[in-house]
């Protein structure tokens, strides 16, 4: 039983992806097991709104745009012993917080690792050698790092500055269904989706590294085969006018639905058959967790996080950026209701027994005991 902590979670951002909802599902699991925690962010972040509905606390960090005065602020935090641990999810930040923790000469910095290839990987030149510069300095201050998968682990092992006995791997959590969610009849009704035919649900932002070129393709297949489906995106982002100009070419305008960002995605998710991650280099995938709480089977593709979040009761594998691997999956799903209601009983069993948000709390909070253990050195 780990003993009471005072926690800063800190991230920088001003949208809420998975990494925000990261933030804001720890900060709910750390509270259930008392212990104090500050989420940390920019103002105008819609994170700030999340966790103050869900009765948390929100502390106002300027971030990369105000550094001094960030560092100044969490060093007061750190001084003053509101706050022991600051746990960062961004490299800005974790620099910040090394710099806090060094001025207050006490408290522990853990930083959580969300990317397989962060971005300072793919800086050259002047500006990664001062990133690598920096990240090595971080290296030493940094008392424990958290990879959310073992192939996030595995690339931040092989990163220059990292001690690998630092590392440790704490899988996503994320929470239940609600008791007010629909079943899938009430919600295909309600959300004007057809009764008959596979409704399929991809959650992810439009973005390049998402691979909605491969699902596509693996719908326009399926609609050449005359198979039965709708398939919905939610999310949104640079791809959207390509992507639908793409979907018009395709003609599959009268069998899709691109609704852009949806602040409660539930009842959607709710009235899937199953939900496709198609990104072929995922550090997890959260949306996979979320689909399976609910008993959705999900399909992703065979690399980074989702192959080991999806086993062969839960879900199926394609292979990455492969339009006709994931169609031959999406047409057995389709024709195969005894199979979508196996893989649904094994994808809940999967999200009880691995991904729930009081498990990742707890050894998130065992990280911490471990950091503070270590003092500041």
């Amino acid at each position: 039983m780990s003993v009471f902590m005072k926690v800063l979670i800190w991230t920088d951002s001003d949208c809420f992806a998975g990494t925000e909802k990261h933030c804001l599902d720890l900060s709910v699991g750390l509270r259930a097991l008392g212990h104090r925690v500050l989420v940390g962010g920019r103002s105008a972040s819609p994170l700030s709104d999340f966790v103050k509905k869900q009765g948390g606390e929100y502390l106002d960090i300027p971030g990369s745009s105000r550094s001094l005065a960030s560092v100044a602020l969490v060093a007061g935090l750190l001084r003053s012993g509101a706050i022991d641990v600051v746990h960062a999810h961004n490299g800005v930040v974790c620099m910040l917080a090394c710099v806090a923790v060094e001025w207050a000469g006490r408290g522990s910095v853990v930083f959580t690792e969300h990317f397989i290839a962060p971005a300072r990987t793919r800086r050259r030149g002047l500006s990664g050698r001062l990133s690598r510069f920096v990240h090595r300095l971080m290296g030493k201050r940094v008392v424990r790092r958290i990879a959310i998968s073992s192939a996030v682990a595995q690339a931040v092992e092989n990163a220059e500055g990292v001690d690998p006995s630092k590392i440790r791997l704490v899988l996503n959590g994320v929470d239940g269904a609600s008791a007010d969610e629909p079943d899938a009849m009430l919600a295909r009704e309600r959300l004007s989706l057809p009764q008959a035919g596979l409704i399929i649900l991809c959650p992810a932002r439009l973005e390049p590294e998402k691979g909605h070129g491969t699902l596509l393709n693996a719908l326009a297949m399926l609609a050449a085969e005359d198979v039965d489906f709708t398939a919905v995106l939610i999310g949104d982002g640079m791809l959207r006018e390509q992507l639908e100009g793409r979907i018009q070419n395709l003609r599959l305008q009268s069998r899709m639905r691109l609704l852009g960002h949806q602040t409660n995605p539930w009842w959607w998710m709710c009235a899937s058959d199953v939900v496709v991650l198609p990104s072929p280099e995922e550090p997890f995938g959260l949306v996979l967790a979320e689909a399976m709480s609910r008993g959705i089977p999900v399909v992703a593709a065979n690399s980074g996080g989702p192959r080991e979040i999806v086993t062969p009761e839960s879900g199926l594998l394609f292979a990455a950026e492969d339009g006709r691997d994931l169609a031959c999956h999406l047409f057995t799903l389709a024709s195969d209701s005894d199979l979508r209601r196996r893989l649904g009983i094994g994808a809940k069993q999967r999200w009880n027994g691995c991904f729930r948000i009081d498990r990742m709390a707890t050894q998130v909070a065992d990280v911490y005991a471990e950091a503070l253990a270590c003092g500041c050195s």
